[in-house]
């Protein structure tokens, strides 16, 4: 149970970040096609190796005006067609594609009617968060992304359809190589196109980020991790460049680790601008290593037999020579073949990786082939089964009368994946859950020829899945030990005075006490000692209290619930309780109240106390109303009004008079007050008259009169 709440409270703590540390980058881009009507696209990138969660689906994407009203939220749903795996392509081929870069794309589309409307609009999506590697950025985990387009007044008049880029970047590229990248994109009516570098633009934060509609703009751009990365600097080393006529980015990148790029694209027609596609991506630069031939130890094979070659190299292009360096027409391009050795004998096997550059590898491997005389045999003995396992024990009786036998390779697997492998001629194996089981052995000759036997067998373990080693009951509670033990072996439990039967698989408990119960679960091979306690709650643990037990009306008082175990608390009733599932809930009742503590515990035992908080109404007087004798309306910002100050006044009336009488002020609101004045006028400083009447809370009424001195 411990367990559990600490995975839970990990699980709560984590979720923010969980729920998105994905965005790699996008683009949104808008087609024309008359009448008003566009079709937009919007592509979304995400990591598949660092990230989580998948794509949005739907995806809400915004159009605001110019005055950032929003006239539509698109939702749009994920189509998992659009959905792939973009390919790691390095240009070099000496160098070897990073293992732990993954990024997968997906496309949105839709068709939207947009009516002219003067100033345009402005098309978004947003998401949080980046990716948390990233070093160009200082906080990446909290730093959204926002995908923009605007359509202008022009793009509308002429029905114009924004640029889009070719490609997308590389996946990953190398630290210390050369970026050479076309970042060119194609624009359907053939307008001037201008690339640039720009700053991406942030977006939502962790706590919100998801947004539908997406936020309004203006949208700031992310702040850099400066020193040493800004718009001049993106990734450190040869500084990024791109041609703002082709688009085509240079740079060398020196520092490891993922890093922001933002690439613009302007489209002029008549020399004034109507569009700009903004693109958001990031480049992962890793150590990309060279290549390297391995392929898996082959140890020998039979006449006649087909072996299949296992590859381990790190790059797809290979070569393999099977009888090096003696015949050189027995090849294979094939990354894992299959080839059949003509004959007995001993073949030099060879791999090449990236044949024919002066960065290949090659590893060589000896093969014996040899005529099948070998004769794999074993014996299966299970000597003890006791609460450590299953003894397993395999014994070699293989025989190659020509040769000899060289090597063994056992193999035993079992239930839950179980698997263990050993080379010792005779091994020994320990096996805990009931099951089949097969053994596995593969004797190897002298003379390179193989042979297998397999051989399968149950284990008579006794099933103790069920079993549990603690269980919680109240006093005269049953509880059932072993729920779901399984039928067909001997059980024997004790003590038994609080049993429903000593030899039942599941018998019922009832103990008065906390009970250790001891059991044996046997078969005629196999025998188990386990014991299960029964904790038996001690229910006047429990107490409850209220600091302090009496209150004013709109006082609070602090309960608290004390139990040494653990438990879930519930407070009832709710009404005026903050956190009626915490053990120390603060109450702010307007009448006195009985409030109940229950816990339930482990095994469904609940438990209950009560606690009563008394409410009093106070007197309807000083201290708890006050009308003051004096105050001074000078503007001064202290004192400048007169009112009466009770919170517990229900109704309220009074007056002011001067010298001769005359009623110059009068009110029945609680928060009413006087200025100073009378018709507009300030009145003079002198001492006046007042009335006052309050009826308070619980019906108590006062009366009062009084003077007030006005100063200035």
């Amino acid at each position: 149970m411990k367990q559990y709440f600490l995975l839970l409270f990990l699980f709560l703590v984590a979720k923010p970040l969980l729920w998105g540390t994905h965005i790699v980058g996008g683009e949104v881009t808008y087609k024309c096609l008359g009448n008003d009507q566009y079709e937009i696209s919007l592509t979304v990138y995400r990591d598949c190796y660092n990230g989580v969660p998948w794509f949005d689906n739907p995806a809400a994407i915004g159009v605001y005006d110019a005055n950032w009203n929003l006239f539509q939220n698109i939702l749009v749903p994920w189509n998992a067609m659009t959905h792939d795996t973009l390919p790691i392509v390095l240009e070099n081929p000496c160098l070897v594609a990073p293992p732990d870069v993954c990024v997968h794309r997906s496309t949105y589309k839709t068709t939207t009617t947009l009516p002219f409307r003067a100033g345009g609009y402005t098309l978004v999506y947003q998401r949080c968060c980046r990716n948390k590697l990233i070093r160009n950025l200082p906080n990446p985990l909290n730093t959204g992304i926002s995908i923009i387009a605007n359509i202008s007044e022009k793009t509308m008049q002429e029905c114009n359809s924004s640029a889009t880029f070719n490609k997308w970047p590389p996946v990953a590229i190398c630290v210390h190589q050369p970026v050479d990248f076309d970042h060119s994109a194609t624009d359907p009516e053939g307008d001037s196109l201008v690339y640039r570098l720009c700053t991406p633009l942030n977006g939502p934060d962790s706590l919100t980020p998801q947004p539908s509609p997406p936020f309004k703009g203006p949208y700031p751009e992310v702040v850099w991790n400066n020193p040493p990365y800004n718009l001049a600097n993106v990734l450190g080393g040869d500084p990024l460049a791109i041609d703002p006529v082709t688009g085509f980015m240079t740079g060398v990148p020196n520092t490891l680790g993922n890093f922001v790029v933002g690439v613009c694209v302007d489209e002029f027609r008549d020399g004034m601008l109507l569009s700009t596609t903004r693109r958001d991506f990031q480049y992962n630069v890793a150590d990309c290593g060279v290549p390297t031939a391995a392929f898996a130890d082959v140890q020998g094979a039979c006449e006649n037999e087909v072996v299949k070659f296992s590859n381990q190299s790190n790059v797809p292009d290979v070569l393999w020579y099977f009888n090096w360096p003696h015949d050189s027409t027995q090849t294979s391009t094939v990354f894992s073949p299959q080839y059949q050795f003509p004959d007995t004998g001993i073949y030099t096997v060879a791999l090449i990786t990236v044949p024919g550059l002066p960065c290949a590898d090659t590893m060589f491997q000896t093969i014996r082939v040899g005529a099948f005389h070998i004769n794999a045999a074993m014996q299966v003995e299970l000597p003890t089964c006791d609460n450590n396992g299953l003894l397993i024990r395999g014994f070699d009786q293989s025989t190659d009368t020509v040769y000899g036998v060289a090597s063994w390779t056992w193999l035993l697997t079992g239930p839950s994946g179980f698997a263990m492998q050993s080379s010792a001629q005779n091994p020994t194996f320990l096996a805990n859950k009931p099951g089949s089981y097969k053994l596995t052995l593969i004797a190897l000759s002298e003379g390179g020829c193989r042979d297998t036997v397999v051989t399968q067998f149950n284990a008579p373990i006794p099933n103790t899945d069920n079993l549990r080693e603690e269980l919680s009951i109240c006093p005269g509670d049953t509880v059932l030990l072993n729920a779901g033990g399984i039928i067909g072996y001997l059980y024997e439990w004790t003590p038994g005075t609080t049993l429903s039967d000593t030899t039942a698989a599941s018998p019922l408990a009832f103990p008065l006490q906390t009970t250790d119960y001891l059991v044996t679960i046997s078969n005629s091979f196999c025998t188990y000692e386990g014991m299960v306690t029964v904790l038996v709650f001690d229910t006047s643990a429990l107490t409850v209290s209220a600091t302090p037990p009496t209150i004013y009306l709109g006082g609070s008082s602090q309960l608290e619930a004390d139990f040494p175990g653990n438990g879930a608390i519930t407070w009832s009733p709710t009404t005026a309780l903050t956190g009626s599932n915490t053990r120390t809930p603060v109450a702010r009742p307007n009448t006195t109240t009985t409030y109940t503590a229950q816990i339930t515990l482990d095994g469904g035992c609940v438990i209950e106390r009560d606690v009563t908080v008394t409410v009093l109404f106070p007197n309807c007087e000083e201290p708890f109303i006050f009308f003051p004798t004096g105050f001074s309306p000078n503007g001064d910002g202290e004192n400048d009004v007169l009112r009466l100050e009770s919170r517990f006044a229900e109704e309220v009336y009074w007056a002011v008079f001067n010298r001769w009488g005359q009623k110059i002020f009068e009110t029945s609101d609680p928060d009413g007050a006087w200025d100073g004045t009378f018709n507009g006028e300030a009145q003079p400083v002198e001492t006046y008259g007042y009335y006052l009447r309050v009826r308070c809370l619980g019906g108590t009424i006062t009366e009062k009169k009084g003077n007030v001195t006005l100063l200035r």
